[in-house]
Parts: structure tokens; C-alpha cells; sequence
């Protein structure tokens, strides 16, 4: 191998140790290949206060099917309010919506929620802690969870709501279907 400059043996060897290990961190980084959580996966749980001081952890939402909607107020504060209605319309089948603002201050999300007459959950993420347990890049990021805490759907980016609410109400249909199966093959 030609090196690429010329000089004293021991700084040639010096050249090819700083190489080597170079290189090696270089193949040991990229190996790490866990990029967040994906589909099928249990999530990290969290918890803490949401911004009515109201203790929330993911836990507490086990039976219901849970949209996690990563969003700042920046860019995706005007999609977030649209699904309102249909958490009204969905809240007692057991919809859970935990709406997760990435950056922004208490008083600011705070603000909007009151601004818009919003009534899921909310809670801040200022220093990034959860979204970078979920491996959150870009906004919005959305997770739909069934009802035992599996990660069912994964959103990059914004979403039609038809859309949104169509992969949400998949899961009731898919629990529902669950029961009649169970209910054929195990009669009263």
C-alpha cells in the first residue's frame, strides 16, 4: 500500500493505526441499526405531567387504542386540531389521543390547546427525551397502538385525516372481529 506521504517509518505506522481505528469506529457506528421503533414493536413507555399537571404514562392507556402524535407547533399544529372530532366521536369506544409537542415551551403548547378547544392529552417533550426513545426526525410522527400496546401504524409526515382516522378505526374493527371470532369458537 503507497501511503500518501512520505517521511520516518514511525510516522507511517502512526498513519496506519489512526487509519485503522478510524475506520473501525466508523463500521462499529453504522452498525447501529435500531433507527426508533417500528411497527410491531412495544414502545418505550414514559411518563410524567401533561400540561395540566395531570400525571400520564403510556401504561395507563393499555386497552385502548392510542394515537401518539409527535407535532410542533411550528409546522404541525394546524393538522393536529382537525383530529378533534373524531376523538370526540371515538373517545368512549376507547380512543386515546396523547399529542407530544417536540421543542416548544409548556406556555406555548398550553396556549394552543386553550386557542383551539382541545381536549385530548397533551405533553411536552422541551429537552427531546421521548421523541428520541421513539427515534422521532421529523413532523408530524404518528403511532397507532392497539389495544395491548403494539405499535400497529407508523406515519412520517403529514396525513389526510380520512386517512389518519381510517388506520384508527381499523384497529376498533380489528378488535371487534378478535371478539366475534372469539365468541363463535367459545359460545356461552
Amino acid at each position: 500500500m503507497k501511503l500518501p506521504f512520505k517521511g520516518p517509518k514511525i510516522f507511517r505506522m502512526i498513519y496506519l493505526r489512526v487509519i485503522l481505528v478510524l475506520v473501525t469506529l466508523s463500521v462499529a457506528v453504522g452498525c447501529d441499526t435500531k433507527q426508533g421503533v417500528k411497527i410491531g414493536d412495544t414502545p418505550p413507555g414514559f411518563s410524567g405531567t401533561d400540561i395540566t399537571g395531570e400525571f400520564v404514562s403510556l401504561s395507563q392507556f393499555k386497552g385502548k387504542v392510542v394515537v401518539l402524535y409527535f407535532w410542533t407547533n411550528s409546522c404541525c399544529g394546524d393538522r393536529l386540531k382537525l383530529l378533534e372530532p373524531f376523538y370526540r366521536e371515538n373517545k368512549q369506544r376507547g380512543l386515546a389521543v396523547l399529542a407530544i409537542n417536540v421543542g416548544d415551551t409548556k406556555e406555548t403548547v398550553e396556549s394552543y390547546v386553550k386557542n383551539n378547544t382541545l381536549t385530548f392529552s397533551f405533553q411536552t417533550d422541551e429537552h427531546k427525551m421521548i421523541s428520541g426513545h421513539y427515534g422521532v426526525f421529523g413532523f408530524p410522527t404518528i403511532f397507532i397502538l392497539d389495544r395491548n400496546g403494539v405499535i400497529r401504524e407508523k406515519i412520517l409526515g403529514n396525513i389526510p385525516e380520512d386517512k389518519l382516522e381510517k388506520l384508527i378505526q381499523r384497529q376498533f374493527d380489528i378488535q371487534k372481529q378478535v371478539e366475534a371470532s372469539y365468541e363463535k369458537n367459545h359460545p356461552r
